[in-house]
């Protein structure tokens, strides 16, 4: 079943890039300084300027989960952004997005059927995926070189297992940096 999302969402993403006007590959310098790898690819489409579709992949490292006490594997996001600039894709924005985060715990707590918390041993597929939103602002740089950051907020619709201790809410956040082609 997930299989088949995935490749349906890779398939859009890219009927939208044969449609696109402008291309923009990005992503967050600092997150690598501590081990968060992330892509994104952004396609401006030809008929409505200010309106981008998104795709992203990310992968987490050992040492980050650990810091930022995360189980986070890594992960896949697409969505489109609408932005209040009527003939280019910069300034503040608002959007939508969809992500599959990839979690593998070896050996965590979970929260059982009569409310007890237990630790299980190995490794538990923790995979789910969201819906929500996103704001935020982009600044272009000599129609080359692109600054945006973001926040917002999903539901989780999906998980791998039941009885998961994460809650049905999501946040996210990023600072991206990005050319243009």
């Amino acid at each position: 079943m997930m299989k088949k999302s995935i490749t349906t969402l890779a398939l859009i993403l890219i009927g939208f890039a044969s449609q696109a006007q402008t291309v923009e590959l990005k992503s967050n310098a600092f997150g690598m300084i501590f081990g968060a790898y992330n892509v994104t690819a952004e396609f401006q489409l030809e008929n409505n300027p200010s309106l981008t579709v998104l795709g992203s992949a990310w992968y987490n490292t050992e040492e980050f989960k650990d810091w930022m006490y995360i189980d986070r594997d890594g992960g896949l996001s697409a969505g489109v952004r609408q932005y209040f600039n009527r003939y280019e894709d910069q300034g503040f924005f608002l959007g939508a997005a969809t992500r599959y985060i990839a979690n593998t715990a070896g050996g965590s707590w979970i929260y059982d059927n009569i409310g007890n918390w237990i630790e299980t041993p190995g490794d538990i597929n923790d995979d789910y995926a969201s819906l929500g939103f996103t704001m935020g602002y982009k600044y272009i740089y000599n129609d080359k070189i692109s600054v945006d950051a973001f926040i917002g907020g999903g539901r989780i619709l999906w998980e791998a297992r039941d009885n998961s201790y994460r809650g049905p809410a999501e946040f996210i956040s990023g600072f991206n940096f990005g050319y243009r082609f």
